[in-house]
């Protein structure tokens, strides 16, 4: 009998079968599959709504609830675009200058919202963006009166939350802290609050030197930095108003039942801890991080991230918006044994988890987790005001000598990465198992913008740059920069 070779026959599937198969991935696989194959690409490329999930993927975003619902495939692919282009190249659209009054004392950007306090008012201004329809001249302004004034905000727009806090001197010479927990639009009591305020004595004599507020989900930190030093945390459920002090050199959510801390062993040592906090009442170590020894004696403090975390809802009114699982981990190590020294660790989020297994140590020393890492050597003169992070992107401002003018950086870990940028300096370590490609790029920030004044600071959100500009006679300047379609 003759021998027969195996066949093996191929069907070509029809384009119209394939877009029909294409239409039912999620972005990130639609995008895995244009990278496989040649023909996907060249089909999604074609047809509007495909490549508006490919975009966004590629973006680092997720499709937003009204999306498919308010906009056409055209609109809503231009502007993603635009998003996707010009952030990179921080190159925004508009510029909206505000002028704020000398008594303003507190002047910050949270929840969608630049908000300033003065005296016993607080005064917020909704943000541009065009991913939701605010333009510039369509945004809220709200007023409220605070009585006493308020050290610090934090606002969440999507459960309608705003609290203010204001520490004064308690019994026995002791610090307090009194906490207004309230409805965002009315400033009355919030509905799923135990009560409108809540007090508590911090144990420090020490007067406050600054006070910083974070909310996720039914969870919230409030850090409260002392002269001398002392830093303590008290996390608490603003619904049920349980809540615990944390003595460590600064604190990270996760997402509400996660909290990363970081700071010090007993023994000097550097290192973070991952915290389970769903209870309260019952909170406990999952994982312990073993951080670089060269490292002690540093002052340690995370970047809040502006996007909310994986587990929290997002904005419904949003045409896109990044995405949470793509938040990137930003640890700040100023100072220690070397004067002037500072250097950035970036990992992603999605890295800390508890044990997978009984066996699994609860200990990670640095040799094992590094390779996750990377981190970045700068120089603490050069940055002005504090980085920072929106999802996978960080923004700073740096100053640069040669020039005389400050400029706006951006690390983007979302963007491919074979986009075009440039890095000033080199990282000192990338790990092979970072998952993350480092795009840079840079600004000098135009006298249009800086009116020739020194620049102070910078916050930022998904859709704003927000450039705080030294004071001067009669108040302070600051420049909205809102990025959008031409």
């Amino acid at each position: 009998m003759p021998h027969r070779l195996p066949t093996l026959r191929r069907y070509k599937i029809s384009n119209d079968v394939l877009i029909l198969i294409l239409e039912k991935l999620d972005p990130r696989t639609l995008a895995t599959t244009c990278k496989v194959f040649r023909r996907v690409y060249e089909l999604v490329m074609g047809f509007q709504h495909l490549r508006y999930k490919f975009e966004l993927a590629m973006a680092g975003m997720q499709d937003g609830t009204p999306s498919y619902y308010s906009k056409p495939p055209s609109l809503r692919l231009q502007l993603l675009l635009a998003y996707r282009e010009n952030w990179p190249k921080l190159r925004w659209t508009c510029e909206q200058k505000i002028f704020i009054s000398a008594a303003a004392t507190v002047v910050n950007v949270c929840g969608g919202f630049l908000y300033h306090v003065e005296g016993q008012t607080l005064d917020l201004k909704e943000l541009p963006s065009y991913r939701t329809g605010r333009l510039p001249a369509q945004t809220k302004h709200i007023r409220f009166g605070t009585a006493p004034r308020a050290d610090c905000v934090a606002i969440d727009p999507m459960q309608s939350l705003i609290v203010t806090s204001h520490t004064f001197s308690g019994h026995g010479g002791q610090v307090a802290l009194r906490l207004k927990i309230r409805n965002l639009w009315t400033f009355e009591k919030h509905p799923y609050a135990a009560s409108q305020s809540y007090e508590c004595l911090t144990q420090v004599a020490q007067p406050v030197a600054k006070t910083s507020m974070v909310v996720c989900g039914f969870k919230m930190t409030v850090s409260l930095e002392f002269l001398g030093g002392t830093v303590k945390h008290l996390l608490i459920d603003w619904r049920t108003l349980q809540a615990m002090w944390l003595e460590e050199q600064d604190v990270h959510f996760l997402n509400p039942e996660s909290l990363l801390t970081v700071g010090y062993s007993p023994r000097g040592s550097p290192g973070m801890k991952l915290f389970n906090i769903r209870d309260l009442n019952r909170t406990f170590i999952e994982r312990e991080y073993e951080l670089p020894s060269i490292w002690a004696g540093s002052e340690l403090r995370f970047s809040h991230n502006a996007i909310p975390t994986p587990t929290v809802p997002l904005s419904r009114d949003a045409l896109f918006h990044l995405d949470p699982l793509t938040r990137v981990l930003h640890l700040t190590v100023k100072g220690g044994q070397k004067r002037g020294a500072l250097h950035w660790l970036f990992i992603k989020e999605s890295y800390f988890r508890p044990a997978s297994r009984a066996d699994q140590s609860c200990h990670v020393p640095w040799a094992s987790w590094s390779k996750a890492c990377l981190i970045k050597d700068l120089v603490a003169s050069e940055i002005i005001g504090v980085p920072r992070v929106i999802g996978s992107r960080i923004v700073y401002v740096e100053s640069d000598s040669g020039s005389g003018k400050d400029r706006i950086s951006i690390i983007d870990f979302a963007i491919p990465a074979n986009h075009p940028g440039s890095s000033s300096r080199p990282w000192s370590l990338i790990g092979p198992l970072a998952m993350l490609t480092p795009n840079e790029s840079s600004r000098s920030i135009p006298s249009s913008v800086t009116g020739h004044l020194r620049v102070e600071g910078i916050c930022a959100s998904e859709d704003n740059i927000v450039v705080m500009l030294e004071p001067q006679q009669g108040g302070k300047a600051v420049n909205i920069l809102t990025f959008g379609p031409k």
